[in-house]
């Protein structure tokens, strides 16, 4: 019997576009957090609310979130 994978989709950021606004930390803070280095990342969830990442998605000013 074959193994069902798991097709959950991660939201992802393009760093070389990302102008480090906060809005996606402001909408979906359990989502997007500044690291250490003062780049945004994606925190490593089981599952992500898809409401609150396509609402950072929709109001990300540089238009650099999408979905993986």
């Amino acid at each position: 019997m074959a193994q069902k994978m798991n097709m959950m989709k991660k939201p992802i950021i393009d760093l070389s576009d990302c102008i480090l606004c906060g809005v996606c930390q402001d909408v979906c803070p359990e989502v997007f957090r500044l690291n250490d280095a003062g780049y945004i990342e994606v925190v490593e969830l089981l599952d992500y609310s898809r409401s609150d990442v396509d609402e950072a998605i929709k109001n990300c000013p540089a238009d650099c979130i999408a979905w993986e």
